[in-house]
């Protein structure tokens, strides 16, 4: 792990279920962490499977709404003077806001589950086009959950297997599937 990933991992181990929720809290809103150290981080030093999904799913929509928040009342101004340093430029805002207007708020849910998409792209395009705020909030938490049932698992499977030929096969499946569902993505909108 990476001298980040380090911090962060010890940061969840020492706070629990706590230390997932404000992960994946920060995570979401725009501090550019990714959400695989989190949670697999946290899956790996033992925290439980349901905390994991309990925590890190209402981190992750607590999050989200900040985003939301910033693309509702801040929106284009803030991104063009600070998306760089979260990684968000204006044309990425550009291509969520079209794909948002073309789904609606299922796009959120969609935005979701697709694991390459960025969350916090999602977040202050649904804000930009004003997608209702609870609608908003239930997509983006029925999303969350099968991406971190997935992370969460593959964490807890680290501390049982601990073989290189296995984890780099799991990393390598998960980043075929990533990449297949990124093109489909990217293709429909």
């Amino acid at each position: 792990m990476t001298y980040g990933a380090d911090h962060v991992v010890n940061l969840i181990s020492q706070l629990g279920d706590i230390g997932v929720f404000v992960g994946m809290f920060l995570e979401s809103s725009v501090v550019p962490i990714p959400s695989e150290v989190i949670i697999i981080g946290a899956g790996s030093v033992g925290i439980s499977f349901w905390s994991l999904l309990l925590f890190g799913a209402l981190g992750a929509t607590a999050g989200a709404t900040v985003g939301y928040a910033l693309g509702r009342y801040a929106a284009m101004p803030v991104i063009l003077k600070y998306g760089k340093f979260i990684l968000i430029k204006p044309h990425h805002i550009e291509k969520a806001e079209r794909f948002v207007k073309k789904y609606g708020v299922y796009s959120v849910l969609i935005g979701r589950l697709l694991p390459i998409v960025p969350f916090k792209v999602f977040s202050i395009a649904a804000g930009i086009t004003k997608i209702p705020l609870i609608p908003f909030m239930v997509c983006t938490l029925v999303g969350v959950i099968p991406r971190i049932a997935l992370l969460a698992l593959f964490g807890a499977s680290i501390v049982r297997y601990t073989k290189p030929t296995f984890l780099i096969c799991s990393a390598g499946v998960l980043i075929f599937l990533a990449y297949k569902l990124s093109k489909r993505f990217y293709k429909s909108s």
